[in-house]
């Protein structure tokens, strides 16, 4: 079949009517549509997701620079499924669609959605239309020839919001205190009066507006918030200070950025009451203004809380060193963490903080935890920051040597070893590898346990291999080798887009090749299940089992 037997009358007919078939033909073919608008219709959540992705994508592809004249065509595809498709919201993602490359021709089918009785699809064909021919402006009146007073009666009485704004803009160039009298009496528009009155090259009503913060008012306060430039001056610190005790958090939340910006060490007490606030949303901001603030005397001043307050104090102050960075805060929480008889409130923070900020010094001191503190409680804790600061620092070779000294230290002593072997994808390097064929052909079926949990979470395809070579190491135990499949069809499941395409479809062709039975070739494939567009790529332009091919086809369509 060529491509012209797949193209609908409807579209054909759009194609001719431009006068010829385009060279650089770059219509969505049918059959991508079908795929798309089949997830689109589905129940599963990330494949609906995923095919709005798609269409938007290939909408986007279809239309762009230098492929001016397929816009029709595609069009013409677009009006098509929005009369046949039977979704609501299938229907307002085509709208979206319309919206950005629709033209007059839309119209007609638009206006029938508008008249349809149904609101949800007369809105989105109303946001299309409006889009496609904006819908006529009222003139506003002359404003450059009228005088201050005339600007600020339209200012205060004009019933047209747009009017308003523009009479005051015109104001604020031509009179800056007439501006600043509207401002203040103003009531519907007072927060879009300061807006403008802050980005004034008046300075005198650009402090008129400043002075909103002070106001009873939370819109004013919230409006000169949100219209702070980047820099802002340090004499507005206590005026922030003072919003801080408002009760609204939207207002809260803008003042602590803007504290980011103009806070010195006058706003520390606030912002660390706040790190720890039960909201996450103060929680992070307040963390992020912590971080942002230049001033040195922060750190002096936590550095004196480590040394000189309470245990509670001591923790917050350690935690706030950590949010910001300070010089010397990873040396810090090493000793802090080393330390065994520091008071344990103090040796969790320190660990915790090492997600931030450890080193690679932090590895061996994590490791030794994991190894000897299984009695105070901190093992859990080291094992979760071994896996998260490893992620931040990308460095296998550190942590494994850190991982190597502990397995030789814990030697003969299984539950110890089992507890680091846990966490050892930390350390997802060749070295770390070996180890662990060593420890399965060991055939202690506790670390043949924990082995097949841990390589299916292996950072790289190494993970996948070793799996194979296990498998294959195992035939006296099809229950062995069946879980070896298991693990391969988990890690390629839970990859990502770090992990390279090529050989994540080597390590597919490699498993099916060595399987056995369905069960283990079924294990690998459904690794495959949430395929997207690159894998169906793949597939089709490189040589593939033809049950997996078939099979990530299938399910990329979904």
């Amino acid at each position: 079949m060529t491509f012209l037997a797949k193209i609908s009358l409807r579209t054909l007919t759009a194609t001719f009517a431009l006068g010829a078939m385009p060279l650089s033909f770059a219509q969505i073919s049918d059959a991508e549509l079908d795929s798309i608008f089949d997830r689109l219709n589905g129940d599963d959540f990330a494949a609906r997701y995923a095919a709005r992705m798609d269409l938007q994508d290939e909408v986007s592809a279809a239309t762009a620079p230098g492929k001016e004249t397929q816009q029709a065509i595609v069009e013409q595809q677009l009006l098509e499924r929005l009369q046949s498709e039977p979704l609501l919201t299938t229907k307002l993602w085509i709208l979206r669609q319309i919206e950005s490359i629709g033209s007059e021709a839309a119209i007609p089918q638009l206006r029938q959605l508008i008249d349809s009785g149904d609101g949800e699809l007369a809105k989105g064909a109303r946001m299309a239309m409006d889009r496609i021919v904006p819908p006529p402006q009222p003139e506003p009146p002359p404003y450059e020839g009228l005088s201050a007073s005339e600007l600020a009666d339209l200012a205060r009485n004009a019933p047209n919001r747009s009017i308003r704004y523009q009479a005051f803009m015109q104001l604020s160039k031509q009179d800056a205190k007439a501006a600043a009298a509207v401002m203040l009496d103003a009531e519907a528009s007072a927060a879009e009066f300061i807006r403008i009155a802050m980005t004034s090259s008046s300075s005198l009503l650009r402090r008129e507006a400043l002075a909103q913060l002070d106001s009873p008012k939370v819109s004013h306060q919230i409006a000169v918030l949100g219209a702070l430039s980047e820099k802002l001056p340090q004499s507005v610190e206590k005026s922030l200070l003072r919003l801080l005790e408002s009760e609204n958090e939207t207002l809260e939340l803008q003042t602590i950025e803007a504290l980011g910006r103009a806070g010195t060490a006058r706003s520390l007490q606030a912002l660390l009451s706040r790190i720890e606030a039960r909201s996450r949303d103060l929680r992070d901001a307040a963390a992020d203004a912590l971080a942002a603030i230049p001033d040195s005397k922060i750190d002096r001043s936590l550095r004196k809380m480590l040394k000189r307050g309470a245990v509670e104090e001591r923790v917050l102050a350690l935690k706030a060193l950590s949010l910001r960075a300070s010089p010397g805060v990873n040396r810090l929480v090493n000793a802090y963490a080393a330390d065994s008889d520091l008071d344990k409130p103090l040796r969790e923070e320190a660990i915790s903080n090492m997600e931030l900020v450890g080193d690679v010094d932090s590895f061996p001191i994590l490791v030794d935890i994991v190894l000897n503190e299984a009695q105070s409680g901190l093992r859990r804790d080291a094992q979760k920051t071994l896996k998260r600061m490893s992620l931040r620092l990308a460095d296998p070779d550190a942590a494994w040597a850190a991982f190597e000294q502990g397995f030789a230290a814990s030697e003969g002593d299984v539950d110890t070893q089992l507890a680091l072997l846990l966490v050892s994808d930390a350390a997802p390097n060749a070295e770390a590898i070996a180890f662990l064929k060593s420890l399965w052909n060991a055939e202690d079926p506790r670390f043949r346990k924990t082995l097949l949990r841990v390589l299916p979470a292996w950072r790289n395809w190494d993970g996948g291999f070793a799996l194979l070579e296990l498998a294959a190491a195992s035939d006296e135990s099809q229950g062995l080798q069946d879980q070896c499949f298991a693990g391969i069809g988990k890690l390629i499941l839970g990859s990502d887009a770090t992990y390279p395409m090529d050989v994540k479809f080597e390590l597919a062709a490699a498993a099916l090749d060595q399987a056995k039975n369905p069960r283990q070739r079924q294990s690998v494939i459904t690794g495959f299940r949430y395929s997207t567009w690159r894998e169906r790529v793949h597939v089709t332009y490189n040589e593939v089992d033809p049950e997996l091919k078939e099979a990530v086809l299938e399910y990329a369509k979904d």
